[in-house]
C-alpha cells in the first residue's frame, strides 16, 4: 500500500533514503526531500507491505501519460522481486490511466512485471 509522503513521516523517509548511496549525506537527503515537496510533478510515497510498518519508499515523477519510477528503496529484509512487483501493482492501482516507466535499473523488472501480468490475464481468460 502506498501512502503519500508528508513531513510527519520525515524520519521514516530519511531512514529509507539513507539506503541510497547518493543520499547518505544528510544535506543531499534534505535536498531530495525538498525537491519532492516543492515540485508538483514529483511525489514520494511510503510503501507498506502486508505488515503494519512501512517497508520502503518510492519516488515518482510525472509527465504526460506516464508515471516514472525514479527509485525504490526498501528495508533490506523486504528486498525481493515479488515486493518490487507489489509496488508496481500499487503504483498502477493509484494511477490506472498512466503508463509506468522506470530508471535503467528498474526497466528490466517492469518488463518482467508486465509479462507476468499479461500471462496471468491470458491464463484467466483460458479458464473462463
Amino acid at each position: 500500500m502506498l501512502s503519500k509522503y508528508s513531513d510527519e513521516n520525515k524520519k521514516i523517509a530519511m531512514g529509507f533514503l539513507s539506503y541510497i548511496n547518493d543520499l547518505k549525506d544528510f544535506h543531499n537527503m534534505e535536498q531530495e526531500l525538498n525537491l519532492y515537496s516543492e515540485d508538483e510533478n514529483r511525489q514520494l510515497y511510503l510503501w507498506k507491505s502486508n505488515m503494519d510498518d512501512y517497508s520502503g519508499i518510492v519516488a515518482l515523477s510525472f509527465s504526460e501519460g506516464t508515471v516514472f519510477i525514479e527509485y525504490i528503496s526498501l528495508n533490506p529484509s523486504y528486498r525481493s522481486q515479488s515486493n518490487i512487483f507489489k509496488i508496481f501493482d500499487d503504483v498502477q492501482k493509484r494511477f490506472p490511466k498512466l503508463v509506468i516507466l522506470g530508471n535503467f535499473e528498474l526497466s528490466k523488472d517492469i518488463k518482467l512485471w508486465r509479462q507476468n501480468k499479461e500471462k496471468l490475464e491470458k491464463d484467466l481468460e483460458e479458464t473462463d
